[in-house]
């Protein structure tokens, strides 16, 4: 208690203070140990009486806080706490290791068509990578970096974003899951009998599974939250899901031209007891509650190749145009030129067997343009190439054939049916055939003489190319010279296949 030799005046009501009291608005300064802490004297208020004594005055002193650490240094601390060794985080980049390390192998047995130990690799693949969804709500735990963020501060400023330094993108297991399933459909389709009673034994049912994953993975928090990383695109994962969806369109496409119509291999989804029973089961749990599951009966396939090609797109454009270190333990040595040509040649399979004419067009014209961007021209890209431009040519006569046919084919005069020829749609016909032939006889001056039994019948092949090409031109030839050296050169290239040959005179002009 401070001491006055006054007695204490009686109690007063003081008058509110006029102005504000300072002290509430004076920022706290760091602690200088340059300054000195002298007490600061408190001042009256204008109702206190002037006869009181100084000695009635008192002090208080104002001492500052601790200083609060900055931003950078919370950043600093943050970074020395990462760097810290966690027994628990290095286990599961042991385990992450442990599974590229299976994949590369079961990847190298699948290049070689070793399908059984392929199978077998595979199988452990999808079991690990099946445990690791039941463990993990998002699996890139396995190999992302830990991240202390320090609390938000109402008053400091965002630290700067860095640039991201992962050596794994946040997909790289869902890529690697999904990959196995394409793989593992891909083989199952070339022969059924070879999955396990446990096994779905119908191909869909991977490939859809894959297309689940790679969904999820492209949902992942840490790619759709914005506080991640600004981690680069993997391509890699554009590129088999487009091939994915290639093959899922293929099958619906066989199951819906099937003559008479065979019962769907994959009607409804399989069911399973529990996640625990089945990878696929673990797959669907982890499935986004908005996604639409495709159904084969019902699929259109070029609704489906249109996806397709959007992911072909975006795995082209980041796709790195020097060789590189394979992000993922992707096994394969990557090479663009490999990778554009079979994208190009999985387009045109499926191309080649849609019903629509113009469809069949637009895709093969797409797969010509990927092709275009290999640098090499080899003999190979030359031989797809013409078959890109064949398929575009014939499906342009189809549609010349309807209109002959809607004008009477063979019934009307010469005068009424001549004019088909003279139409745009046959121009673009004569077009697309005539380079279809000069790729094909390029390929065909490009293969040597000596010839294993692969190269050979490719070489068979090329020739019943060539000669189709050829014939159906000349068909669509209004002059007579050149319609007939057409004719000869078919004849030619064709040997003993043409003999006895008989030219359609309704179809030619």
């Amino acid at each position: 208690m401070l001491y006055s030799p006054f007695p204490p005046a009686p109690p007063q009501a003081r008058s509110r203070p006029r102005g504000l009291w300072k002290g509430r608005g004076t920022p706290k300064h760091g602690l200088d140990l340059d300054h000195d802490l002298r007490p600061a004297k408190r001042h009256r208020s204008e109702d206190t009486s002037d006869e009181s004594s100084n000695d009635g005055d008192y002090y208080i002193v104002e001492c500052s806080p601790e200083p609060s650490a900055s931003v950078s240094d919370r950043s600093d601390r943050s970074e020395m706490d990462n760097n810290d060794v966690n027994p628990e985080t290095e286990s599961r980049l042991e385990d992450w290791g442990n599974l590229k390390e299976l994949f590369r192998r079961a990847a190298e047995k699948y290049e070689s068509d070793d399908v059984t130990e392929t199978l077998s690799l595979l199988r452990s693949v999808l079991h690990t990578c099946h445990r690791f969804l039941l463990l993990y709500q998002d699996p890139s735990i396995l190999f992302a970096e830990p991240h202390r963020a320090p609390p938000p501060s109402i008053s400091a400023p965002p630290p700067p974003r860095k640039k991201c330094k992962c050596k794994e993108s946040p997909t790289a297991f869902h890529a690697l899951l999904g990959t196995s399933l394409f793989l593992f459909g891909n083989i199952i389709a070339q022969d059924p009998s070879l999955a396990f009673p446990t096994e779905p034994s119908a191909a869909a049912t991977y490939w859809l599974a894959a297309l689940d994953v790679f969904e999820t993975g492209e949902s992942l928090p840490s790619r759709t939250s914005g506080r991640g990383c600004e981690a680069q695109e993997d391509w890699r994962m554009a590129v088999v899901w487009g091939r994915t969806l290639l093959c899922v369109a293929d099958a619906a496409l066989t199951l819906q031209c099937a003559t008479p119509p065979s019962p769907p291999p994959l009607v409804l989804e399989p069911q399973w007891p529990s996640p625990a029973a089945s990878p696929f089961a673990a797959i669907a749990m982890r499935r986004l509650p908005t996604s639409r599951r495709i159904v084969l009966t019902t699929a259109v396939p070029h609704d489906l190749l249109l996806l397709a090609v959007d992911h072909f797109t975006r795995g082209i454009f980041h796709m790195p145009h020097t060789p590189a270190a394979a992000p993922g333990g992707l096994p394969v040595p990557f090479s663009r030129s490999s990778e554009l040509f079979t994208i190009a040649r999985e387009v045109l399979a499926l191309a080649e067997r849609l019903p629509a004419a113009a469809e069949r067009v637009r895709w093969a014209t797409w797969a010509d343009g990927v092709l275009q961007q290999i640098q090499s021209q080899t003999d190979v890209v030359a031989r797809i190439r013409g078959r890109c431009w064949l398929v575009v040519g014939t499906a342009h006569v189809e549609d010349i054939e309807a209109m002959a046919e809607a004008r009477g084919w063979g019934e009307a005069p010469e005068s009424q049916t001549s004019g088909v020829l003279d139409s745009e749609e046959a121009e673009e016909a004569r077009e697309g055939l005539e380079r279809a032939v000069d790729f094909f006889e390029r390929a065909r001056t490009e293969v040597g003489e000596e010839q294993d039994d692969e190269r050979r019948a490719e070489a068979e092949e090329l020739q019943a190319f060539l000669v189709e090409g050829l014939l159906t031109l000349a068909n669509f030839t209004k002059e007579e010279g050149k319609r007939e050296a057409l004719y000869q050169r078919a004849q030619l290239v064709g040997g003993d296949a043409l003999e006895g040959m008989e030219v359609d005179d309704s179809k030619s002009y």
